[in-house]
């Protein structure tokens, strides 16, 4: 009797590990994920947290004014400035220079965008019309704060 409770007691503890060990082998692997930080040289780069990317120099960008809804599924508002890029947080504050004309303007990411090979940033009209961009121009375009 007391023999048979043993390999009970036995047989259940070993159901328990089953179960626990994935959980820690799991725990140990996000830990050790989680802990190997990319490499950050300069302030800016730590400050960021994480690899920042360059600035786009002569780059080309665009204007779109078309769409009921941008990427975040907000209304689209063509004639307020804001800009379209593929992969800044929504909310990334840019400071863009126009190259033909020197205009500057800051200009909010809020939709995603351009699709065309090439572009770095796709214009909403408003900020078009304020840096003086028809269609297409040649820019700069810097995190704000970077400048």
């Amino acid at each position: 009797m007391v023999l048979q409770q043993n390999v009970d007691a036995m047989a259940v503890n070993r159901r328990r590990e089953a179960h626990i060990a994935p959980r820690f082998q799991f725990a140990a692997l996000a830990l050790t994920l989680t802990s190997s930080a990319a490499v950050a040289d300069t302030f800016q780069e730590k400050w960021m947290g994480r690899i920042a990317r360059p600035p786009a120099d002569n780059q080309e960008a665009s204007v779109y004014w078309q769409g009921t809804l941008d990427a975040r599924g907000k209304r689209f508002k063509p004639h307020e400035v804001s800009c379209a890029h593929r992969t800044e947080a929504f909310g990334t504050i840019f400071v863009v220079t126009n190259l033909e004309n020197g205009k500057k303007i800051r200009c909010p990411v809020q939709d995603r965008g351009p699709y065309a090979r090439g572009r770095v940033l796709d214009f909403s009209l408003g900020a078009a019309r304020e840096i003086g961009c028809d269609g297409l121009c040649r820019v700069n375009v810097r995190r704000a704060g970077y400048e």
